[in-house]
């Protein structure tokens, strides 16, 4: 045998995603179950679209997320400690966590444990007391973690990239404001939480070994008290354009090395283009077959990492290429980065390069499919975007029935190098922009 030469592909084998069935408890709370008997366990998803870091009040930025973190420090009925150690008897656990518009609270338990870990998923959510020695403790935490955060070139880099992106708009919101963290308390957390914790609005996944029926009885039993909506309006439309373009230097005084990330605006998840888009980026720079990683790495030397993705939020999406380079080959690295772009628009893209991408994409959607929490993750994507719920039972055939003209005009349609916000964390030497 060749060394050299790589085994064959192998013909890829159906697997079938079931969809879920929808329900609707009495309170408002759209419930989706996806029964799987394959294993003892049940994994949960409760998404609450209006509580996330874009509905923080600007004078409280940063509430939600500790809001989030802090639903599971304490119930009039169970300590910090007791939840925990509760979930951890079921076999699972418990957890809140906001992101940019949505809160979600993730829980698993086994299967013979589904009703009492319904009532604990209940108290956690319906009834938090955010204590105050764990507001206090959380909030010591937090203040640590973003110090550490900020001597961090890719965290400084993300933080300028999404002003550059969103300019006052919420969506460029990273990081806590310090002053406000210093002044929020359980009132402050309690009236977040009755604000935008409201089940009319929610949706609740359920994936595992369960009888639908008995599972929409102890969940409409457990939250029948959790009433009410938010009253709440989508965060405004974001720009269109980008805040800022163009070389945006964010010194770092004695840094040896710079951090780069350049980058537009583009279309959100739902969007007709947005997978013949997502197979462009990923020939540009997914993995360590792709384009930047073969030329700004290997060819020339230029960055220890390089890559390009997609972040999505609600209503729009990010291009994001992102390097880490020595000082002196900041300049060549961006201009090489901006080549590729170039030629990812205007040369076609070979057959068999864009038949491994494709296979590439489709091979990690599957081993996503792999685990129950992996599945339960997909369609909690496709609710946060609003996708189909069949969305991911068409993936695969969506993306491998994609030709490389389509992906080539999303990339010209999005990707022009001109319009690009380019973030430099690095050195103040760079000075103003040679590329």
């Amino acid at each position: 045998m060749n060394r050299a030469t790589p085994p064959p592909d192998l013909t890829m084998r159906p697997s079938q995603l079931p969809l879920p069935d929808a329900h609707t408890l009495p309170n408002g709370v759209r419930v989706l179950t996806l029964p799987d008997r394959r294993a003892p366990l049940v994994e949960f998803r409760l998404v609450l679209p209006f509580a996330g870091r874009a509905y923080d009040d600007p004078n409280w930025v940063g509430l939600a997320s500790a809001t989030a973190r802090l639903m599971i420090a304490g119930t009039p009925t169970r300590t910090s400690f007791e939840i925990a150690d509760e979930a951890d008897r079921y076999g699972g656990s418990i957890g809140v966590s906001a992101n940019t518009e949505t809160a979600t609270l993730s829980a698993r338990c086994l299967s013979a444990y589904l009703e009492p870990m319904t009532r604990l998923i209940a108290d956690v959510l319906l009834h938090p007391t955010f204590p105050p020695d764990e507001v206090e403790i959380d909030r010591a935490n937090t203040l640590q973690r973003l110090r550490l955060q900020r001597s961090q070139p890719g965290f400084l880099a993300e933080e300028r990239f999404r002003v550059a992106l969103f300019g006052a708009h919420p969506y460029a919101r990273l990081a806590p404001d310090e002053d406000a963290m210093q002044r929020w308390g359980t009132d402050e957390l309690q009236a977040f939480h009755a604000a935008r914790y409201r089940p009319a609005e929610a949706t609740l996944l359920a994936a595992g070994d369960f009888d639908p029926d008995a599972l929409l009885a102890a969940l409409a039993d457990a939250l029948a008290e959790w009433q009410g909506a938010t009253g709440t309006e989508p965060v405004p439309a974001p720009p269109i354009q980008p805040a800022e373009t163009g070389w945006l230097l964010v010194p770092r005084p004695n840094s040896v090395q710079s951090h780069l990330m350049l980058g537009a605006l583009c279309p959100p998840r739902d969007a007709p283009d947005s997978l013949a888009l997502q197979l462009a980026v990923s020939v540009l720079g997914s993995g360590a077959s792709s384009r930047l990683f073969l030329t700004v790495r290997e060819q020339y030397g230029y960055a220890y990492s390089v890559g390009a993705h997609l972040d999505y939020y609600l209503r729009t999406g990010a291009f994001v290429a992102e390097a880490q380079t020595a000082t002196e080959n900041t300049h060549d690295a961006i201009r090489q980065i901006r080549a590729e772009v170039e030629r990812l628009i205007n040369d076609p893209i070979p057959t068999d390069e864009l038949q491994a991408t494709q296979n590439y994409m489709i091979g990690r959607h599957m081993l996503g499919r792999i685990t129950l929490g992996g599945v339960a993750d997909l369609y909690k994507q496709a609710v946060i975007y609003g996708l189909p719920l069949d969305y991911w039972q068409r993936y695969p055939d969506m993306l491998a029935s994609l030709t490389a003209q389509q992906a080539q005009a999303a990339a010209a349609r999005y990707l022009q190098p001109d319009r690009f916000a380019v973030v430099v964390v690095g050195e103040p030497s760079l000075g103003e922009a040679s590329v």
